[in-house]
């Protein structure tokens, strides 16, 4: 994977959490929701989207229910001073520059 920083402009908008997300597709507990836009991270299961979505063949990245399923999650901190942010990618891409990756 390649390195990254968060620019600067947008360090102090992140929300860190120190429980984390529960896991749940949608969940709207402040804990679970995108670190930098707020809004919850996945679709619930019970999204009528779902029914005209065939996830199978979707393979479009531009599939706001696919793209969305899975957050980026990002750390920071060692032990119990650890914190987290999850985002969706759409979000972490605008957050972050991409350095290339060093081969050892």
């Amino acid at each position: 994977m390649s390195d990254f920083e968060i620019k600067a402009a947008y360090a102090p908008e992140i929300h860190w959490s120190s429980r984390g997300s529960c896991g749940n597709p949608g969940c709207t507990d402040p804990e679970c929701r995108c670190a930098l836009c707020q809004q919850p991270i996945g679709v619930s299961e019970d999204d009528p989207r779902w029914s005209e979505h065939d996830e199978e063949y979707c393979g479009d990245d531009n599939c706001e229910l696919c793209r969305d399923q899975v957050p980026i999650i990002c750390f920071r901190g060692e032990g119990h001073l650890m914190q987290q942010a999850s985002f969706h990618t759409k979000c972490f891409e605008q957050i972050v520059i991409f350095s290339k990756a060093t081969v050892n």
